[in-house]
């Protein structure tokens, strides 16, 4: 008997655990895939004035043609973010910067609470007609121009009981991503641009090279992995005689190199606009820096005499990510660009360094 009684009050006990675990997973199953797919490039459209949505802050008032360069297996993406010009109506394009590489990223595997069908007056009272802010979505690359598009995404209101979600629609289906993907593009198209000159995520600079001005300096790097993983650069300078270079001068002029940036836009607040960077463009640069990296991405910046805008000294920059984009002119401060010019001359000038016959740390 007592057995018997043990026996089921030990088979309740487990019902119960079950019981009680089963509900929360279904609890915490809070979240489903929409779709799967990975996006070539995304469309934004910025919401027409009639939509009812929350218009401020103020969305990004021009359409941006997002897109993604895959370059091969292990190798990280390429994102580029390009826009009409409103004065001169050319297409201005530029590197994506982490919102971007984010927006595909969250794009290519959508999350949402629910899914479900909805009528068309259920779109009107959600701000979800073609007024609405959008993404158009494609798994290829149309021109900025052109709107191809294989899935179109509207976003209207907040969801009233979870206010990090927002109500959005594909076809004649209602879903609940993250209110996130569309809060980025409002404030500034600035703010979606890589403004360093050099990005990368492992490996290292192996070659740096500058021209112009009667000069031609290079230094390349044969760097090799530590005990603890992590890459320890070794500097040669192959022009004139060729010499292993002190480290302290080679990794100063790689550091001048990552300093180098795009200060000033033509559309920043403060800029001269893109029509008065025309005049800028017809002249000749002065310097041309290339940059290879060692999973054989290369970078190339064009730099033109310098110019003064409103009390400060600029050089512009064309740039250009071998051989997926040349990005529209930007500046870099005067004083960056001297800083790694000085570097380069101490490079050119270094003495033979001989290198300890120890093993790396």
């Amino acid at each position: 008997m007592n057995k018997r009684f043990l026996y089921l009050i030990f088979t309740l006990i487990f019902l119960l655990v079950v019981f009680f675990f089963q509900e929360e997973k279904l609890e915490n199953q809070s979240e489903l895939n929409f779709w799967k797919e990975n996006w070539k490039s995304i469309h934004f459209q910025p919401p027409k004035k009639e939509w009812c949505g929350v218009g401020e802050p103020a969305f990004i008032s021009t359409e941006i043609e997002m897109r993604l360069y895959d370059r091969g297996w292990k190798k990280a993406p390429i994102f580029s973010i390009s826009s009409i010009d409103e004065m001169t109506k050319e297409i201005v394009t530029y590197e994506g910067n982490y919102n971007i590489k984010n927006t595909f990223s969250d794009l290519s595997v959508l999350k949402t609470k629910f899914i479900d069908t909805a009528k068309e007056e259920e779109f009107s009272k959600y701000c979800l007609l073609d007024d609405a802010p959008k993404f158009i979505l494609s798994l290829d690359s149309p021109l900025v121009s052109e709107t191809k598009s294989n899935k179109t995404l509207y976003f209207g209101k907040k969801v009233e009981s979870d206010s990090a979600r927002i109500l959005a629609r594909e076809s004649m289906q209602l879903i609940s991503p993250y209110a996130y993907l569309l809060e980025k593009f409002r404030g500034s198209l600035v703010g979606l641009r890589e403004r360093q000159f050099f990005t990368y995520n492992g490996g290292y600079i192996k070659r740096i090279e500058l021209t112009g001005q009667g000069l031609r300096i290079i230094a390349e790097n044969f760097a090799k992995k530590n005990q603890y993983e992590s890459y320890v650069n070794q500097w040669s300078r192959p022009t004139g005689e060729r010499i292993v270079l002190p480290p302290d001068i080679g990794n100063d002029w790689e550091i001048k190199l990552k300093a180098l940036r795009a200060d000033l836009y033509p559309d920043d607040v403060e800029g001269p606009g893109f029509s008065e960077v025309k005049k800028w463009k017809g002249a000749t640069p002065e310097f041309t820096v290339s940059v290879a990296h060692s999973d054989s991405q290369e970078w190339k910046l064009s730099i033109y005499p310098r110019v003064e805008w409103k009390g400060k000294t600029y050089r512009p920059v064309l740039r250009e990510i071998s051989p997926y984009l040349s990005e529209s002119m930007s500046f870099v401060n005067e004083e960056s660009f001297q800083n790694f010019l000085q570097s380069a001359l101490r490079v050119k000038s270094a003495s033979r360094y001989e290198r300890p016959n120890q093993k790396i740390q």
